[in-house]
């Protein structure tokens, strides 16, 4: 199996995909190394906003550092004068099961995202499993 991975796509606005990564053996976890999105326009005005989740209930059309169920950040902003792309990840967070990326913009949107596998013990799995369940979802 491969080390690292590179998964993308495109999204129509305002809508939520996801993007299988669970292969079964909760003892393989991804770790998001980089996370990116970009219009499919190069249009002054078409910004883009793209979360990244560990469920779709962590999907809530916003930025929320608070929730620990994202786990990554990106826009991508044309202006007139230039324009600003940036994105910010939770760092030592170990997938185990699926991602889920929202598009919360009003035009189509490109994801990239890269991820590099981590091999976890018993123990760590399950903690990894735990830390994946937001404190209000049970």
């Amino acid at each position: 199996m491969r080390a690292t991975r590179t998964l993308r796509g495109k999204m129509r606005p305002n809508t939520i995909e996801r993007i299988i990564c669970d292969d079964g053996v909760f003892t393989d976890g991804w770790v998001v190394t980089d996370f990116r999105v970009f219009t499919t326009s190069i249009a002054t005005g078409d910004d883009t906003e793209g979360l990244l989740a560990i469920d779709e209930a962590g999907c809530t059309g916003g930025f929320d550092a608070s929730d620990n169920r994202q786990i990554g950040w990106a826009f991508f902003f044309i202006g007139a004068n230039g324009g600003a792309v940036n994105s910010f990840i939770s760092e030592n967070h170990v997938v185990v099961r699926d991602l889920w990326v929202q598009n919360f913009s009003g035009v189509n949107m490109n994801y990239v995202i890269d991820i590099k596998r981590k091999d976890l013990s018993d123990d760590a799995a399950i903690l990894a499993l735990i830390q994946e369940r937001s404190q209000d979802d049970l």
